[in-house]
Order: C-alpha cells, then structure tokens, then sequence
C-alpha cells in the first residue's frame, strides 16, 4: 500500500522538516516517514494500528538506506496517543495527520466532521509554536472549504492561532471528472501552528 495520490505530499512533507521532530499519524506503510527522513528530520515517530503496516514501514526506511536510528514505530491508537502524548507533555515540530477515509456516504459525514476537528485539534495542541501541520482527507463528500474549516474551528478549540500556508490534492495522475466533482478526494493544507 503506497498511495500513488499522495505522492506530492510527501515530496512537499520535505520542505518542512529539516532538524525537525516529526509526528507521522495513521502513518501505514510509512511513505510520509520516508519522506521525512529524506527531508533530514531530526526523528520521525510513526503511529499505526497495524502491526504489520509498521514491520512495513521500518523495511521501506531500510530499503531507503535511511537512518534507522531517526525512526521510532508506534503501534497504538492515535486519537488514544495523542490525548497521552498531551497529558504528558510531548510536543513536536512537524504532525502529519493523514487518517483513513472517515466518511463513506452523506449520513456519515457530521460524525466524521467531529473525528477531524478532534484529532486535529489534538495535533495543533502538541505543535510547539511555529510549528508545521500537515493535515489531509481523502474523504471524497469532506469538500476543501469544510475541510479547512473544521481546522479552524479546531485550532479556536485548542486556544492556538493557525495559517494556513499551502493546500494539497491529489496528484495530477488522478484528475477529477467535471460532472464528478467528489473525484476530489484528496484535500490538506499545511498549517503552521502559532
């Protein structure tokens, strides 16, 4: 599972993270941790459910040839981990929050505005300022417009102020179809945190 759609995402992920400490959420096989290494990141801790996406995920930094020692896996829940990370303290340069697809049709979609106003918040709590948000929804009935303003509502909730910096989407090799406008799928933006 490498997702091709992604693809300029992660290239762009490089730009953010040199010397960085850098949280990978619903990391899977570690694409974007990959790109995060290659960035120079300080360390990226990948967070997953799967163990087997993990095992996968430390074989692509070694088949790499990247710094191993700069890769820590974590299997866990991530909404569960991230409130722990905040009780505890923990913060971060970078988070990459890249979940799977919350919403799979319409009568689904205000339970999966709270699920991304929640983890984002989250994120945002763990950034110190300055900090980089990279946060995405490849949900295709999540439109770019809610999408950045549940980030708002989400950074309000956390007491932080946010810019938002650059937008992503799917790469160009997964054009969109004019009379199928939900073929936009993929949506992010880079965030910095204040």
């Amino acid at each position: 599972g490498y997702y091709l759609d992604q693809r300029d995402s992660r290239l762009a992920t490089r730009r953010y993270v040199e010397n960085q400490r850098v949280l990978n959420c619903f990391s899977y096989t570690g694409g974007f941790a990959v790109s995060a290494l290659m960035g120079g990141c300080r360390q990226v801790v990948s967070v997953d459910t799967s163990q087997d996406a993990l095992d996968i995920a430390r074989q692509n930094v070694e088949l790499n040839q990247l710094d191993l020692s700069k890769a820590e896996f974590v299997r866990d829940d991530v909404f569960k981990l991230l409130r722990a990370y905040r009780e505890h303290g923990e913060k971060f340069d970078v988070i990459i929050m890249d979940p799977p697809k919350f919403v799979e049709n319409k009568s689904q979609l205000m339970g999966a505005c709270r699920g991304y106003k929640d983890i984002n918040m989250l994120a945002i709590q763990l950034l110190n300022p300055g900090g980089i948000l990279l946060t995405f929804s490849c949900s295709g009935l999540m439109t770019s417009d809610l999408f950045q303003k549940i980030i708002a509502d989400a950074a309000i909730d956390a007491g932080r102020d946010v810019q938002f910096i650059e937008q992503f989407r799917q790469a160009a090799d997964h054009p969109v179809i004019a009379t199928y406008p939900e073929g936009l799928y993929l949506k992010g933006f880079a965030c910095r945190v204040m």
